[in-house]
């Protein structure tokens, strides 16, 4: 949670949920570590039934940003769902996040929507999606 708290700050999501989704078998958890601590983390939900992955949540530690972490993970992502035969991987993003916006487009998603207020409190998300190729 610390690691959430640090990427997200008031905006993370609450513990209940995280421990949830920990606990869940369809998701799966990629971890980065460094000097004995998690600094980076891509939470994914499969959807065998639609050939998806869900991208939950990507956090990496303000210690540890713009050293690649999130790009590895996100290719990790993508290796992951082809080897599991998924087409397409989908995720949701706030707007105001551009540095996260501007990663997701780096490597080909696309907005497909904007969900309205998908957070709560009238916060928004952008629906981003990248059809897969093996």
């Amino acid at each position: 949670m610390a690691l959430e708290e640090g990427a997200f700050g008031p905006k993370r999501f609450p513990e209940a949920f995280v421990l949830e989704l920990l606990h869940d078998p369809l998701v799966t958890t990629l971890l980065v570590e460094a000097e004995g601590a998690v600094v980076a983390y891509a939470m994914i939900r499969s959807s065998p039934a639609y050939q998806t992955v869900e991208v939950l949540s990507l956090a990496v530690s303000p210690l540890y940003r713009r050293k690649g972490l999130g790009r590895g993970l996100m290719q990790e992502v993508e290796r992951s769902s082809v080897d599991s035969g998924t087409e397409t991987v989908i995720l949701y993003v706030r707007p105001e996040n551009q540095a996260a916006v501007n990663l997701y487009l780096s490597q080909g998603y696309k907005v497909l929507a904007c969900c309205r207020n998908y957070y709560g409190e009238g916060s928004d998300a952008n629906m981003m999606v990248k059809h897969l190729e093996e």
